[in-house]
Parts: structure tokens; sequence; C-alpha cells
């Protein structure tokens, strides 16, 4: 049918078909140049109101069409996105996306930097040039601080003369450079803040229309939650770590209990049972994997044992260097050393030391702490014991070093019922008188307690000295270590007599007797913090072992009384000039220079020195040897009675 021969019910029902089949607008067209040419009229009027309300009904099928092209596309975005792990690739797929769907040449995407608080680009697409990829910008200035400040969209057709904008000159550079006209911005929000902007661009003027704005709110609404499930997802990566973490450390600490729960199974049996300390140590070195050594407090190593999987030629730990003598608990003291005390309240024992290959675990060291405290309660049985033994033994000694002579027949009878605990007499026994400058005497008793029960003999108390009976011990020996072991024990200055061997009770009454003596004249002879036996006194000795007491007064008659009297009645100085003298060597002039006298002075005191004595033959070798001796023997007279210090 020709058209102008058509109806308006016929152009009607094309208008609709039109409408239905989505044709293209030269279709529309066409049909309104029809409509337009017909004759005025009512049917003309009617059509074109058809056309208008079909317009409007096109505009929103297309509309509609574009939104559901659009939701689609951000269906599959989203879609995408949940399938990407990586937040930096979830952010570019994105930016992408927004430039596809907003056909623009460049896109980016900015956030806020927590620490400086400015806005920087994490994102391009679309640049030619790299300086607006370095871009940063306070809030408030340019096209992203702006919307980062306002939490609203912003779109302008000129970004170099729109004057809203609060253009950095820096910034605007990197925009003109890159070629930037146009543009338009979304905030990006988590919660109830702004977190940074998406931004898409053109090269040329454009008006970006109110749907492109609300797509591109959609594709910032899912960079935000990118980014928000990027952090959730570090959240649970970091708390899975930590779970795992906790979880490695309950399992150590599970192994770590059973460990110790095995070690404690272990040394209460060797306690209760009052095993030896050479077998703590082995267990203890065997439980650890580790070499293990018991050392006193004077650094003496009582018991070691080599590390078990270290074969045959390794040796147990020494004494280190350093021991901490106040510490608590264990301390580590080199590489792969500790050092544990062993020690119960205030009182120290010495140390349990162990020496491993590599690393020490916090397990290890509380099994060290804990043997350690073993080892001190094996100690304080083993002393009481010891104590026990020692009651027994000093009551026997105290008996026997009586003033009164004993009754050997009852005290013989004394020391066999007391059997093992008491004096073992078979035995040669060195007996030991000791003193300590600078130290309680509590402190001496129990330091010498101590020594004396590890070699099996007995330390008491003894008039207003410390006596300490040490059996298979050499006396020299005992002059030569006891004394420094007890200064270290009690930091004081210990002075000790020794004598000995005995081997009898009567034997050792009169050794204890000797020692004391020999102990006196120490002092006297200004040795004190020394340790000898007599026979290590020298001449003075020698002298004293073989003569009497009238032959001490005797020579002291014919030597120094006569000089003392001369003095008391003259008030001179002959007797100091005459010892002076034979401490410089007798040389009268170093002799002045000593006692600070004329050189005629010290002289003139000599030649009346050989008028009082009546000769000048103590000048002589062996006149000066008497007469030096006799000098001695009075200054120890000073401190010890003739009837000790030369028995009857």
């Amino acid at each position: 049918m020709p058209e102008e021969d058509l109806t308006v019910e016929d152009i009607l029902a094309r208008l609709f078909r039109l409408l239905a089949t989505e044709a293209p607008d030269e279709a529309f067209h066409r049909l309104a140049e029809l409509v337009q040419a017909r004759e005025p009229g009512p049917g003309r009027e009617t059509l074109l109101h058809a056309l208008r309300q079909g317009a409007i009904v096109r505009t929103r099928l297309q509309r509609r069409k574009r939104r559901e092209k659009e939701t689609q596309a951000l269906l599959e975005t989203a879609r995408g996105l949940a399938a990407l792990r990586d937040p930096d690739e979830a952010l570019d797929a994105v930016v992408a996306r927004s430039r596809q769907l907003l056909g623009t040449d460049a896109t980016y995407l900015a956030l806020v930097d927590p620490v400086r608080g400015d806005v920087y680009m994490r994102v391009t697409l679309g640049t030619v040039t790299r300086a607006i990829e370095s871009v940063r910008q306070p809030v408030g200035s340019g096209v992203g601080g702006l919307i980062v400040a306002t939490g609203e969209p912003f779109a302008t057709r000129d970004y170099l003369t729109d004057p809203r904008i609060n253009r950095d000159p820096a910034v605007a550079d990197a925009v003109v450079q890159d070629g930037i006209v146009s543009m338009a911005g979304v905030p990006m929000r988590l919660g109830g803040s702004v977190i940074g902007a998406l931004f898409v661009a053109n090269r040329h003027e454009r008006t970006f229309e109110r749907e492109e704005i609300a797509l591109l709110s959609a594709l910032a609404d899912h960079a935000s939650i990118v980014i928000e499930n990027a952090r959730l997802f570090g959240d649970a990566e970091a708390t899975a770590r930590r779970l795992r973490e906790a979880n490695a450390e309950l399992a150590q600490h599970g192994e770590a209990l059973e460990r110790a729960s095995a070690a404690h199974e272990r040394l209460i049996p060797m306690a209760l049972r009052r095993a030896d300390l050479a077998e703590l140590v082995d267990a203890v070195a065997e439980m650890l994997d580790s070499g293990v050594a018991a050392v006193d407090p004077d650094g003496t190593v009582l018991a070691g044992a080599a590390r078990p999987g270290a074969g045959g030629g390794t040796r147990p730990p020494g004494a280190p260097e350093g021991l901490p003598p106040d510490a608590t608990g264990a301390v580590r003291l080199g590489r792969a050393t500790w050092a544990a005390p062993i020690r119960a309240g205030g009182e120290r024992f010495g140390h349990l030391v162990l020496e491993t290959a590599g690393p020490v675990p916090g397990t290890d060291v509380r099994i060290l702490e804990r043997a350690a405290q073993t080892a001190a309660l094996l100690q304080l049985m083993e002393r009481q014991v010891s104590l026990t033994e020692q009651r027994l033994r000093g009551e026997l000694v105290e008996e026997l070093l009586a003033e009164r002579e004993p009754d050997w027949a009852a005290f013989e009878r004394r020391a066999r019922r007391a059997g093992p605990r008491g004096l073992d007499l078979r035995r040669p026994h060195t007996v030991v008188v000791v003193t300590a400058d600078d130290a309680g005497r509590r402190s001496l008793v129990r330091a010498a307690t101590g020594q004396a029960g590890r070699r099996g003999g007995v330390a008491l108390e003894h008039g207003a000295h410390v006596v300490v009976l040490l059996p298979g011990v050499d006396p020299a020996d005992a002059a030569r270590q006891l004394p420094a072991q007890l200064s270290r024990a009690t930091s004081g200055r210990v002075t000790a007599g020794v004598a000995g061997p005995a081997t009898t009770p009567r034997e050792l009454r009169a050794a204890h007797r000797e020692a004391d003596r020999c102990h006196r004249l120490l002092l006297a002879l200004g040795r004190e913090g020394e340790g000898a036996t007599t026979d290590e006194l020298g001449a003075l000795g020698l002298i004293l072992d073989g003569t009497s007491r009238a032959q001490v007064r005797t020579l002291l008659a014919q030597t120094v009384t006569p000089l003392q009297r001369y003095d008391a009645e003259h008030g001179t100085e002959l007797l100091r000039t005459l010892d002076g003298y034979f401490a410089a060597g007798q040389n009268p002039r170093a002799a002045a220079k000593s006692l600070q006298l004329h050189p005629n002075t010290v002289y003139q005191r000599l030649d009346r020195i050989d008028r009082v004595l009546g000769h000048r033959h103590w000048r002589e070798p062996e006149g000066s040897l008497s007469v030096q001796v006799a000098l001695q023997l009075h200054r120890i007279l000073d401190h010890i009675p003739l009837e000790d210090l030369v028995p009857g």
C-alpha cells in the first residue's frame, strides 16, 4: 500500500512495531517525515502526539537497556573481582573496566595516605607521561583532594579553566603534559570515611552525564570493597599466622611439659633415695644430651659427665670463669654454656654447669634449674648426715683436746662405740688450727666444716680457734691449700698452724698442741694469712724443736735482757737500734735511714751496745745469729708465754 494511503491506525501500528523491534533511528525519522507530510487535521495531530510519546518511550527503553548493560557489566566486574586474590590485580581490573564502560582516554585511582594525610596515585591507565603517575596533593587541593575533602562526586568540562578547582602548580603541569582536558571523579568510601577517589578523564571537552557518574560511583564502591577485602584478608592471614604460631607454641609447650614431667619423675626418686651427686650429674647429662658438671663455690669440680651423644672423646665441662655467686636462676655464661646455682635459701653449694653444642631451649634451662634444686636437696641431706657424724666426732675431739687429759681407756671405748661415724684412728690425721681476720667465727666454722666434710674429717670450735682434723692429708699440702680455700669461702685472711700426722689419740692431742703453737708463732712473726708446719718456720722452728726453757732464758739473759734493762734505766733505744741494724743487713747507714737517725748516732749506739754486752762478738757471724734469734724470741714472747712456746 502506498504510504500516502496509510490510515492513522496503520501508522500507529507501524510506530508500535518500530518500538517493539527497537528499530534504528532512520526508521523513526522516516515515519516522522511521513506524518509531517500529511494534510493538517485531527488525524495528523494525533499522530504527532503519538510520535512524541513514542520518542519518550523509546528514550526510556534505551536508557533501561543501557542500565541493564551497565548492571550486567557491574555483575561481571564483581564476579571477576571475586576471583582475584591479589588486591593490586583487582584494583587494576576496576580501573580497566571503568575506562571501558565510560569510554574515556584515561582512568585513575587515588588513595589517602594514612601516614602523610595527602592523596596519592595508586593505579593509572591510559596515561602518556609518567608525571601524572607520581602526583600527590593535599586534601582539598585539585580534583582528587576536593573529592576526598567533600565526599561528593565532581566533574569538569575543562580542568584548567574551572574556578571550583584549587590547582597545585606541579599537579596542573602534570595534567597539561598528559593532555587531559575534562575529568570526573567519585569518592571511595569505607564506612563513614573517604579513603580515596576513582577518576575518568578525556583529552577533549566532555560533559559527563548523571548516569555515568552513578556508574563510576558503583565501580568506586567495588574498588572500596576490594580494599576492605584486602584488609580483611590480611587480617585473616595475620590471625591464621598467629593461630599457627600459637598452635606451634602450644605443641612446643606440650612437648616441654612432657619433657619437664619426665625429668621431674626421674629427679624426685633420686632425691628420695639420696643418690650421690655424681649419679645426678650423669642423669642430667643424659636427659639434656649435654656435658654437665657440679662445681663447688671454690671452683672445684665435684662431679662431671661428658655429652652422651658426642662420642667417647669428649670431656666433662670444667669450672667456667665468671660464675655469678648471687644468681637466683640459670644464667648464660657463653655461646653454649649455662650455670644454675645450687642453693637453698641463702646458702650456696656451688653451680650446676651445662655445656652443649647448640642453643639451649627454655625447657632445658628449667630442667637444669630443677636439677640444681635437686642437687641442693642432696647436698642438704648429705650435710645433715655429715653434721651428725661431725657432732659425734666433735664430741670425741672435744674430749681429746680438753685441758685435762682424758681417761684413755674410757676414750677408746667411746671411740669404738661411735663406729664408722666416729674417728677412724686407723688413718693418719693432720691437725690444723685456724683463725680468720675480717671474717665471722660462724662463717669460718661453716667453711671449715664443709672442707673437712669433703675429706671425711671434722671441724669444730675449740677455745678461740677452729680446729680441723683431716684424715689421709699430707701436713704440707694442708698448710698450702686449706688457708687459701677457707679465705675464698669466708672472704677473710686465714692463718693456719699445721701438725701431724698422728695415728693415736695421744699423738692427736700432742699434734694439736704443736699446731696451736705453730699458729701462734705465725701470728707473732707477722705472717697472718699464711699456713705452715713447725718445720716450715725456718731456723726458728728448728731451734725451738731442740731447745729447753732454760736455754731460752740463758740466751735472752746474755743478749736482750741487759739492753732492755739499760734502755729502761737510761731512757735510750739500744734494743730498737739493734733490731733496725740487723733488719738493714748490719749496714749502719742503711739502719740510720730506716730509723730516721743521723749515722753518727747509730755508730755511737752500737759502741754503747758493745760496752753493755761487754764484747764485740755479737757483730761477728756466729754471735750475730744468736743475737738475731734472741731478738726474734723476745718478740714472740710478747704473744706466747715461754711455757707454751717451749713445752716441758
